[in-house]
């Protein structure tokens, strides 16, 4: 890719400078796309594993009231400690991260040689456009790897619960046994 310099003392095809800046908009906006479709599955998720964790608290405390199923409440609280550890994940996912934005300043035209420039200006301030577009779709894109990341361990720690919650369970079945 060109520099910043070098883009500045090129000469600039309007018809490309055009459809460059048409495709950088076209894959910032695709970038915020999905943002925003990652934020939606990262909430949802969220909402799911802290109600399933409450679910499980809730349970675990109601058992402890009952001699016969009193030893269960120690899966039970693994499990939803384990969907509230999730939860946490999905939380990271959904913090701010700093993503590039589709417009520009104003005080990008509003200057010297471009408000007031000739027919070159526009092809020019496309340029320019395109190539600050590169570094937002850099720092967007890597937002989004982060929540992906961060979303993709969430749902697996989610459905590990269950298969965490077992062992506890025939462990605690186990030492019951031994004790008495």
């Amino acid at each position: 890719m060109m520099t910043l310099e070098e883009l500045q003392n090129a000469q600039i095809n309007p018809d490309v400078a055009r459809e460059a800046f048409d495709q950088a908009s076209k894959r910032l906006a695709d970038i915020l796309d999905t943002r925003k479709s990652s934020d939606q599955k990262a909430f949802t998720l969220f909402s799911g594993y802290l109600t399933i964790s409450l679910g499980l608290f809730a349970a675990g405390v109601a058992l402890l009231n009952d001699k016969q199923a009193r030893h269960v409440v120690v899966t039970v609280w693994a499990a939803g400690s384990v969907f509230l550890a999730a939860a946490f994940l999905l939380v990271m996912a959904l913090l701010d991260a700093e993503y590039g934005a589709m417009g520009s300043d104003p005080k990008m035209w509003l200057t010297p040689g471009v408000i007031d420039g000739g027919e070159a200006a526009i092809p020019a301030m496309l340029a320019y456009l395109g190539f600050q577009y590169q570094e937002r779709i850099d720092r967007s894109a890597q937002a989004n790897e982060r929540k992906a990341l961060w979303t993709r361990v969430g749902v697996f720690l989610g459905m590990l619960a269950p298969l965490i919650a077992s062992p506890c369970l025939l462990i605690h079945e186990a030492w019951l046994k031994a004790l008495f």
